[in-house]
């Protein structure tokens, strides 16, 4: 800290409102006592703000003295109260800290600098400028940058005080950033011309705003919009109505992307305009904007055009060139014929574009209109050109066959023919062509796109809509370099593989099937003499695996690409712990604490006290070697002992710490302790003059050593022995007089030479010389542990600490202090930051009775985590012992919060996060303390913290511990000038908001949780609260507020800070989301790191905040970051054998995978929690999330397409990590997996991932697909490929063409390469390549791999392979029908058993039923195929599938505690099949009754569209196949294949159809009251039944 005038506010008068609460700096009271006051750049931004000056005062309220700009504003234009405090505060926060980062500072610190607040402004308001530049209006900020003279600050402050009381008290519209700049360029022209003083027209009298009074902004400008965005919400009917059916937050946003809003919504904003009818209602209103949301897998053809068309161009190319059957694909384009009929790519691709204008037509009709007819009339043409070059092509190309067949050879009359057709396909990719030139120099594309000249709008308009986001998205060269090698390499891998081993093979089964003749059919055939069908039966498994295999090229390639980008990173250079303290959370013991640490220099040591565990078996060694070379001279002894850095430092801090330990526990003025100081300055002498081994015998060293080690033991009890220490200390000298010198002595030689006792009637010596320190010399005793660690450690320490996790975090951390991160600034020039977390109703703390409540196996949450956490779990009674516990049934009643914040910190709950959290407070204190400390400061400071060490911490997520007192300056010697300093200076730069949706609910009805929460304030001071308030104000009305609330420490009770009014209830949209927007107001600081209640943090990873901070501040390619991502841990894996298949899985994805998509790949989004978000940046832009209903139920992830959308850079930091939890059972982590996947079935429709697909240039468009959707995708067409190929078998086999075809069994050998490739998918061995290469880069190969085997021994492929069911089934079920929503996974640990009743409702749909009907199909291949007879050949081709189809049915009991226990199994049978039985009633639930469950299964396809419903049909008519197929193999056929023995089979099912709605008839009606006509009935029909079957 520099040593700038930091003055004391003198007291004064009582100031106006000094009671008042405030947050973190009491800015209405520059005078109070508060730390953060004494910054001179706090008090200067506060002065600016005061600067109302001969501003014309508001005639609506009363004008006070104090009131600054920011009051002048709400008076004007009525904003409420306490957003204008928050506000108030906010902006001086942040203009107080950018003046603190200046460099070089400025002059005059007492002043605000014209500088910190013109990049404030432009920054703030560069989103409202870019929108005025597209729009074509002149901007409303009325400053020029570059004119002369003295910067109008007090103009600036207006306008930036303006921007953020509008966005503070926004509410839902903070979502439609447009919106937000639409109502500031309206307001900004009324506060224009109120300060230049314009005069009304009408009034004659001075300008007044077109609102005004109180609260009329809320009423009169966000309301009405609100209330708009609500009636869409409701139309929505809870988002199962299809999205083309109403606005949401995007549509309304988009509105404001043409200069149709000024001419139709006006200012004030007119209610009666078309814009605030909701879709739906009668009369004229305004639909959807931008983009129509429709329910169709087309949109993945839509939006990856690009993609689909190479795949298709390819496939097209390579079938016709491998169809000749030559060696190597150019032998064949030799021939002319071959190349010409390569030209029919182009029919397939001009075919393609025609596709795709209909669906554009078919998708999007619904945005034209009369304001937008321009846009009908270009897909029009489009429709018109792409038919005509269909048309063009057909006819050039029928005019080369009629000359090549006229000419019966390739003629130069032909060749001209095909120059001609070469010719059109130049014109046709002419747009190709000029995509990559501009691909080639993409900052001419940028230009182009960010200008909003009219030209480029014009010459742009055909290839895409205008639009106001996806502009300028092109990357540097060396970035397009990069990722374009990338995708070279992976396609030239693909298209190489897909030809020689997948296409290539299936030429020759194909020619053998399409020559086969006299097939005999065993069913009646439709199509006679064809078995086309039949080849492309064959065909389909090949093509869809040829369509995703890319997927696991890509896994491969991006494996290799992370591991060189982690080796270049220096990731993986320590493999191993070094040291750091982490005794607070009991991953390491007291000893190991003292094994690890780096103490602190005392008993004047000269050498560096090295760590002891680095120390082990040093001293030992150089003893030995010291016996060993008893005759050499001191110089060679002295050279071997050097050889080793830690064994030179064993040995002097040995000889040190045993010359002080003698000095000092020996009386000063005693003859006893003038002898030994004689003995220690001979050996003293004897080593400066190089003469040691002459003068002392190195033998006698040993026996020394045993007598010191026996000395130490006696210090180390806790009761000391006087007389053993006397004696051992007699038995000392006399090895050192006797044994220790060459030259023996005479007593009178000793006497002289000071070395023996001159008094001899004094008794014996050391008798009364010993006096040892009191126990309380915590510090004394603490250096003897030391000292005889030093002489008595043998063993290697390398397995210090003992604890996985703490090995873990020493060893990233120490790896992360080599790897490259911005060199970290001072405290006070750092960014400042926020932490948001959304919180609902989760766990908070465990209770005393769910610790101990026992399940039905008899284990307890705590009994689960003393057996998992075992070492923890004795280092925590270990602590428990040294605070003061006497017997462990004091556990339970006064060590009780700290058994219970011990489980809860292995759990995850919000106190483990707060925490976590909670760290990034308790560093920047210590920070701050060492950037300004002096040396004694932080001797004194160390001294301090060893004296604590044994307080009793209530919570050590308190910052109150002693850990962070001690590092106060407070009591240290240095001037009171600095006395609070790290407390000020840490809360100016850190503030942790919890959003509480339901706190004030929870208090409302007494809830213990919000009782948890209160206390979570009260340990943590600078813990915030942010709920939402439901007040009632009269019959049926309520008023919504965002409250803010911390514990006041003065007044000891919780107070309310700030009370923004809402416009109406919070959640319009997705909960979450809406959660994190009401609470982002109370956030300050130039980032914002979102933080999940799943998550924790670690205190040394808090330290390196600064570096990553900074970051911000560099050029990754050409722009600087938006999004800084952040490494996560998964600390669950250690929970259960799924938790650690999770993690694996989840480790990997975070580390390499998102190192790879930041770079080369340049497309990582916002995927995990710990990013941390540029805040301004954001705030202005829509906020950290979107939250539409149901499409956005991904929140997160739209936040990095908004970024990279609207011109963002995310990029990705692995030198700081920060904890996360994940599901650890089957059902959690299959809820987890069904939610992500839905969600990705909803980004599949999405405007977002539309225009990511068609503005990012082809590269990243294709990184893009595969590592979002596109990987849901392929994991379906995994489960579509064993489908298509247990189906197509099944047609063969029953049809009779597979008999046919046995003599050829090419085919087979063909199918089994290409399944060989599902089969990788199918085990994860795709997800399962990155892991191991992160494994090896991280912890070495063998490791990897061993742990890699392990996890299959614990059948980690057949876990894989159910979740690739999970999220097939619940992807294509979303894109198809919707049904997307939030799945609570609960978070907990899994200590009981799961019924199974319970998992037959999870797991039916997407896994048994599916499971069964491949299983069926199986068993009737294998009884019906001739190939079943050679086993082999069946056990190549249906052994994926056959563990596909055992993975599904069983993976759920393996996974299940107790899932074979035979009592369990009884039990749930029972509860089984009354769950079957239960018809249930109106209120009945899905756990209660299984037609209850099967109602609610199918609600899905209520809401679904008509496209859904056919496709729905047509997927079950597959079942009619079947029976078609069964029919002709049963006896009962004769042989006979008409088609009359499938239609009399249909009599069978209409007869017993009717035998079933008899029975059911006879039972409702007369089974309860004419019991006897019912058993008429039953017995009508078993006659009957037994009737049939004798004849």
């Amino acid at each position: 800290m520099s040593l700038r005038s930091r003055h004391s506010p003198q007291p004064a008068s009582t100031p106006p409102h000094e009671e008042e609460p405030y947050n973190i700096i009491p800015v209405h009271n520059l005078l109070a006592d508060h730390p953060s006051l004494r910054f001179p750049e706090v008090r200067a931004a506060a002065a600016a703000l005061l600067s109302v000056g001969n501003l014309r005062r508001p005639p609506f309220g009363q004008w006070r003295q104090h009131m600054d700009l920011l009051d002048w504003l709400a008076l004007f234009f009525g904003f409420q109260k306490d957003n204008v405090r928050n506000q108030r505060e906010h902006l001086v926060l942040h203009l107080a800290n950018a003046q603190m980062r200046l460099t070089p500072p400025p002059d005059n610190i007492d002043t605000l600098d014209a500088t910190v607040l013109r990049r404030f402004r432009k920054k703030l308001l560069k989103n409202y400028s870019s929108w005025c530049s597209y729009l074509g209006k002149k901007s409303n900020i009325w400053i020029f940058d570059n004119r002369r003279g003295e910067p109008d600050l007090r103009r600036e402050l207006l306008y930036v005080s303006l921007y953020l009381l509008i966005w503070g008290e926004a509410a839902n519209l903070r979502f439609v950033p447009e919106c937000i700049c639409y109502i500031f360029h309206n307001m900004a022209n009324e506060l224009n011309r109120i300060l230049e003083d314009y005069i009304d027209d009408n009034t004659g009298q001075p300008v007044m705003p077109s609102i005004s009074g109180e609260n009329a902004f809320l009423n009169f400008v966000v309301k009405p919009i609100y209330d708009t965005i609500k009636s869409e919400v409701d139309n929505s009917r809870n988002g199962t109505a299809p999205h083309s059916a109403w606005r949401n937050y995007d549509d309304i946003n988009e509105y404001f992307w043409s200069r149709r809003c000024f001419e139709k919504l006006k200012w004030p904003p007119d209610v009666g305009s078309n814009f605030f009818v909701p879709v739906g209602s009668r009369g004229k209103h305004v639909g959807k904007t931008g983009f129509v949301e429709q329910r169709s897998f087309w949109n993945l053809f839509r939006s990856f055009d690009r993609l689909w068309i190479m795949l298709v161009l390819f496939l097209q190319a390579a079938i016709i060139v491998a169809w000749e059957q030559k060696t190597y694909p150019w032998q064949a384009l030799k021939d002319r014929t071959v190349q010409v009929r390569v030209l029919t790519i182009f029919f397939t691709w001009s075919g393609m574009r025609f596709l795709q204008s209909l669906l554009d037509v078919g998708m999007q009709y619904k945005l034209v209109s009369r304001e937008t007819k321009m846009l009908g009339v270009r897909m029009a043409l489009k429709c018109i050109v792409a038919a005509a070059w269909i048309v063009v092509f057909g006819v050039f190309y029928g005019r080369i066959w009629e000359q090549r067949n006229h000419d019966r050879r390739w003629t130069k009359a032909a060749n001209d023919r095909v120059v001609n057709f070469l010719e059109a396909v130049v014109v046709f990719i002419i747009p190709e062509l000029l995509a990559i030139a501009l691909f080639i120099l993409p900052w001419i594309r940028n230009f182009v796109e960010n200008t909003n000249w009219r030209i480029f709008y014009v010459l742009s308009w055909w290839f895409q809509s205008r639009s106001f986001v996806g502009r300028g998205l092109r990357e540097g060269l060396i970035d397009n370099i990069k990722y374009s090698l990338f995708w070279v390499s992976v396609l030239a891998t693909k298209f190489c593989f897909s030809y020689f081993l997948q296409i290539k093979p299936m030429i020759a089964p194909t020619k053998a099937v399409l020559d086969l003749k006299n097939v005999v059919y065993e069913w009646h055939e439709f199509f006679h003499h064809s078995n086309r069908f039949a080849a492309g039966i064959l065909w389909i498994p090949v093509v869809l695996i040829y369509l995703m295999d890319i997927q696991i090229w890509y896994s491969i390639h991006s494996s290799v690409a992370g591991a060189l980008v982690g080796l270049f990173a220096h990731l993986g250079e320590i493999r191993n712990m070094q040291q750091l303290k982490l005794r607070e959370e009991d991953i390491i013991s007291d000893r190991e604490v003292e094994l690890l640490e780096l103490p602190q220099n005392s008993w004047n040591v000269r050498v560096i006290r090295w760590p002891c565990f680095l120390l082990c078996n040093e001293l030992l060694l150089a003893l030995s070697q010291a016996k060993e070379l008893v005759n050499d001279t001191d110089k060679r002894l002295y050279k071997k002992i050097c050889s080793s850095e830690y064994r030179r430092c064993a040995v002097i801090e040995a000889y040190d710490s045993v010359k002080h330990l003698l000095h000092e526990i020996i009386k000063p003025n005693s003859e006893e302790h003038s002898i030994v100081t004689v003995l220690f300055q001979e050996i003293d002498h004897s080593l400066e003059t190089e003469n040691f081994t002459k003068t002392f015998k190195t033998t006698a060293l040993p026996q020394l050593h045993s007598k010191l080690i026996k000395l130490v033991e006696l210090l180390n009890k806790s009761v000391k022995d006087s007389n053993q220490v006397v004696n051992t200390l007699q038995a000392l000298y006399e090895i050192a007089i006797r044994d220790l010198f060459k030259d023996r002595r005479n007593p009178k030689q000793l006497e002289d030479d000071g070395l023996a006792p001159r008094n001899h009637a004094s008794g014996l010596l050391f008798e009364n010389a010993v006096e040892l320190p009191d126990t309380s010399n915590e510090n004394f005793y603490r250096q003897v542990r030391r000292l005889h660690t030093i002489l008595t450690s043998r063993d290697s320490m390398q397995n210090i600490p003992i604890n996985l996790e703490a090995r873990r975090r020493i060893a990233f951390f120490s790896n992360s202090l080599f790897m490259s991160m911005p060199h970290a600034p001072q405290v006070e020039k750092m960014m400042a930051f926020s932490v948001l977390t959304p919180y609902y109703s989760e766990e908070v703390v465990y209770t005393k009775e769910q610790l101990r409540t026992e399940n039905e196996d008899g284990v307890s949450i705590l009994y689960y985590l003393q057996t998992i956490y075992d070492d923890e779990w004795k280092n925590f009674v270990e602590r428990m012992r040294r605070e003061g516990m006497m017997k462990d049934s004091d556990m339970w009643t006064d060590k009780l919060r700290d058994l219970r914040l011990w489980a809860s910190y292995r759990g995850q709950t919000l106190s483990r996060t707060v925490r976590g959290m909670m760290y990034y407070y308790r560093a920047l204190k210590m920070l701050t303390f060492l950037d300004s400390a002096s040396e004694m400061d932080i001797r004194e400071g160390s001294r301090e913290l060893v004296s604590v060490r044994e307080a009793n911490l209530d919570s050590f997520n308190s910052e109150r511990s002693p850990y962070s007192k001690s590092l106060s300056r407070a009591s240290s010697s240095v001037s009171l000038l600095f006395k609070g300093h790290e407390y000020g200076t840490a809360l100016m730069k850190f503030t942790y908001v919890v959003a509480c949706q339901i706190y004030g609910t929870q208090k409302e009805r007494k809830d213990p949780q919000a009782d948890e929460i209160l206390h979570l304030m009260k340990t943590n001071e600078a813990l915030r609260v942010a709920y939402v308030d439901e007040r009632t104000t009269g019959r049926d009305e309520k008023e919504y507020f965002s409250v803010l609330v911390k514990y006041d420490q003065q007044l000891d009770k919780e107070v309310e800070i700030y009370r923004v009014k809402l416009p109406g209830p919070l959640k319009l949209g997705e909960g979450k989301p809406e959660n994190q927007n009401h609470a982002i107001i109370f956030t300050r600081g130039d980032a914002v790191q979102t933080i999940d209640m799943n998550q924790d943090n670690y205190f040394e990873e808090a330290l390196k905040m600064r570096n990553l901070l900074e970051e911000y501040r560099l050029y990754y390619g050409n722009r600087k970051p938006t999004i800084l991502g952040v490494r996560e841990h998964i600390f669950t894996g250690s929970v259960s054998s799924l938790a650690w298949f999770m993690s694996a899985q989840e480790t990997s994805f975070v580390t390499l995978g998102q190192r790879v998509l930041a770079n080369p790949l340049k497309v990582r989004m916002h995927y995990g929690h710990p990013d941390v978000f540029d805040r301004f940046w954001f705030l202005t832009r829509g906020g950290i999330s979107k939250a539409s209903r149901v499409i956005n139920i991904s929140e997160d992830i739209f936040a990095g397409f908004n970024c990279t959308l609207r011109g963002g850079n995310v990029t990705h930091h692995e030198y700081i990590q920060v904890g996360k939890g994940r599901d650890v059972g089957l059902n959690q982590v299959s809820m987890f997996e069904a939610k992500v996947a839905s969600g990705n079935g909803e980004q599949v429709l999405s405007r977002d991932v539309y225009r990511l697909g068609h503005r990012l240039d082809f590269f990243r468009m294709l990184s893009f697909f595969y590592t979002t959707v596109g990987f849901f995708f392929n994991t379906m067409m995994v489960v579509l490929t064993v489908y298509a190929f247990l189906w197509g078998r099944l047609y063969l086999a029953l049809s009779g063409v597979e008999k046919s075809m046995e003599s050829n069994s090419n085919n087979n050998k063909a199918l089994g390469t290409i399944l060989n490739q599902q089969f990788i998918i199918q085990l994860g061995l795709f997800t399962a390549l990155p892991m191991i290469v992160e494994n090896s880069l991280e912890h070495g190969f063998l490791e990897a791999i061993w742990d890699f085997l392990t996890m299959q021994l614990q059948l980690s492929s057949v876990f894989y392979t159910f979740s690739m069911g999970t999220r097939s089934h619940f992807f294509g079920r979303t894109v198809l029908h919707g049904g997307a929503k939030y799945r609570a996974t609960g978070r907990g640990f899994v200590v009981e058993h799961k019924s199974f009743a319970e998992i037959y409702r999870l797991f039916s749909r997407s896994h048994f039923v599916k499971a069964i009907e491949l299983g069926l199909i199986l068993v009737i291949y294998a009884t019906h195929s001739p190939v079943a007879t050679d086993t082999f050949v069946y056990i190549a081709l249906t052994i994926t599938s056959w563990f596909l189809v055992a993975s599904w049915l069983v993976a759920p009991f393996l996974f299940n505690p107790s899932g074979f226990d035979w009592l369990k199994t009884v039990y749930d049978f029972d509860d089984f099949m009354n769950w079957i039985w239960y018809s249930g009633s109106v209120f009945a639930k899905a756990e209660q009754s299984w037609e209850r469950w099967w109602y609610e299964e199918q609600d899905h396809l209520k809401v679904t569209g008509l496209w859904g419903k056919l496709l729905e049909i047509i997927l079950d008519l597959r079942f009619f196949f079947f029976q078609y197929g069964i029919v002709y193999q049963l006896g009962i056929s004769a042989g006979n294949s008409s088609i009359a023995v499938y239609l009399l089979s249909w009599i069978y099912v209409v007869v017993v159809s009717g035998i079933y709605a008899v029975v059911v008839y006879a039972r409702n009606k007369y089974s309860a009251k004419e019991h006897i006509y019912y058993r008429l009935v039953q017995f009508l029909v078993i006659t009957l039944a037994i009737l049939v079957d004798g004849a």
